[in-house]
């Protein structure tokens, strides 16, 4: 035989031929191929990742923290709820965010949650690359990226994306291997509980995967797992509450579901899918059930159950894209495993990816780090700068404030009618504001601007509200731009019938 095919085909020892041997060198740099996207596509795009204005807050309370050495327990930033009962389930998150904005300024909350992001589709990579072969794993991972591009924001639940992988691969692993996780993953819920209150979707999830394991296992060791499921799932219950507030942290997202129907008013808490247009979860699902309809891949009763129910919550809520995306993977890795099975015309051999190869991709990573920062604009875009600055200039200190601008606001030490804590405000003072504003309910618009003596209002453009302001003789408008419309009221000025 020609030594240029000995690698690919081998003899056993009574000169039958056995599978070829492939080498494959792609295997090994998958997870830092897929790292290295989402890290290199954040920060091309840092004002991309500052868009939305909550960072504004999350910076604040964490200076506040910072500087007072302690957690808040009331509310010290609006005027609406001040010294209302509020705790912040995210202070860990939020002390991180300062810090880097005080090391780096934007740079710095912008390269913290592309560095988090990035770590995460690394581990997701590597953690399916166990179960499944590169190319599934690439479908999957990419289905990943593009469910969380429209997602992807400096703000504290990017920081628990490394946490969601490894909690659900440990989940899943020990189901399918009918025994209970490893005490050693409780760490995990603990940091994830003081980073960002999605940790009770970690909580959650141990209640399918621990009925999965105790269904599948012999009879005989069903009660034996059962109780070793149910004690770790009582220790992380413990470990999830070791936090400067205790079990109240589970509480928030008690308070935040509780809101009801006013959460759809809230951007990420609106439906994700829309059918009557096009979007990457559109894409992704239909590819996705296309696939299952060709192939028949088949999941057993409890995985079906899972998947459905967090498909489910992307299609009715944005946030869960998240979830979706870096969790729902090993849902399905262990099912497609057994339906890709099949005799192999040739076996893969895996040749490690050499030290000096991996240190020279991260220098270049390093290296187009320094590069992009040095091009790119790092400033917030879309915050009410100039309308905010003539509110100062008027010394406005009652303001009537778009949702929205609350966090830029706080930024700005003016205390707030509202903003992005809408568990701090409660479904009733919600659902006030937002038919006040949009004009469901004129009269009590009106009877709001004299009930909080308002002297200025800052609002956006297309708000309903302020082309009312507009034809209310008690009230003028100083200041708009394509951002933000600021009225005051006028000295003496009562709030009257709207001229024609």
């Amino acid at each position: 035989m020609d030594s240029r095919n000995s690698s690919l085909q081998t003899y056993t020892e009574n000169g039958m031929s056995a599978a070829p041997v492939r080498s494959d060198h792609l295997r090994p740099w998958l997870p830092l191929i897929f790292g290295a996207t989402a890290y290199l596509t954040l920060i091309g795009r840092i004002s991309s990742l500052l868009r939305d204005a909550d960072i504004y807050w999350h910076i604040v309370v964490g200076q506040w923290i910072f500087d007072h050495r302690t957690v808040p327990h009331v509310d010290p930033f609006s005027f609406t709820m001040r010294d209302a009962p509020w705790i912040t389930s995210e202070w860990l998150s939020e002390v991180l965010f300062f810090a880097a904005f005080k090391l780096a300024g934007w740079v710095g909350p912008a390269l913290l949650a592309a560095l988090s992001a990035s770590v995460a589709f690394f581990l997701l990579t590597y953690l399916l690359l166990k179960r499944l072969p590169n190319v599934p794993v690439m479908f999957l991972v990419s289905g990943g990226l593009v469910l969380t591009s429209f997602h992807m924001l400096a703000r504290p639940h990017v920081l628990v994306f490394p946490l969601m992988v490894l909690w659900a691969n440990a989940l899943v692993e020990a189901s399918e291997e009918r025994r209970a996780p490893s005490f050693a993953y409780l760490p995990l819920i603990t940091l994830w509980a003081n980073l960002h209150g999605s940790f009770t979707l970690g909580l959650a999830l141990i209640a399918p995967f621990a009925l999965e394991a105790i269904w599948t296992a012999d009879k005989s060791a069903r009660v034996t797992i059962a109780v070793r499921w149910l004690r770790f799932g009582a220790l992380a219950l413990v470990a999830a509450c070791i936090t400067p507030y205790g079990p109240e942290s589970i509480l928030v997202t008690v308070r935040i579901l509780s809101l009801g129907s006013v959460l759809s008013s809230i951007g990420e808490w609106r439906p994700a899918l829309e059918f009557g247009a096009i979007s990457p979860i559109t894409i992704c699902f239909f590819a996705g059930l296309a696939y299952v309809l060709c192939s028949g891949l088949k999941l057993p009763p409890i995985r079906v159950a899972a998947l459905l129910a967090v498909v489910y919550q992307t299609f009715a809520h944005v946030r869960y894209v998240d979830v979706c995306a870096l969790v729902a993977p090993f849902f399905i890795a262990g099912p497609l495993t057994q339906h890709l099975a099949s005799p192999q015309s040739y076996t893969r051999k895996v040749v490690p990816a050499s030290r000096a190869a991996f240190l020279a991709a991260l220098a270049g990573l390093v290296i187009a780090t320094g590069v992009i920062l040095a091009t790119k604009d790092h400033a917030p875009p879309n915050v009410p700068r100039a309308a905010v600055e003539k509110l100062k200039q008027l010394k406005a200190s009652r303001i009537l404030n778009d949702y929205y601008f609350g966090p830029y606001l706080m930024s700005e030490g003016i205390p707030t009618f509202i903003d992005s804590r809408a568990e701090l405000y409660g479904p009733v003072f919600l659902n006030r504001y937002v038919q006040a504003l949009s004009l469901q309910d004129l009269a009590d618009f009106v009877k709001l601007l004299d009930e909080y003596k308002f002297d200025a209002t800052l609002l956006f453009p297309s708000t309903p509200a302020v082309g009312l302001l507009d034809r209310m003789p008690g009230w003028e408008r100083t200041y708009s731009d394509d951002i933000a419309v600021v009225h005051v009221r006028r000295s003496g000025g009562a709030n009257t019938e709207p001229r024609n």
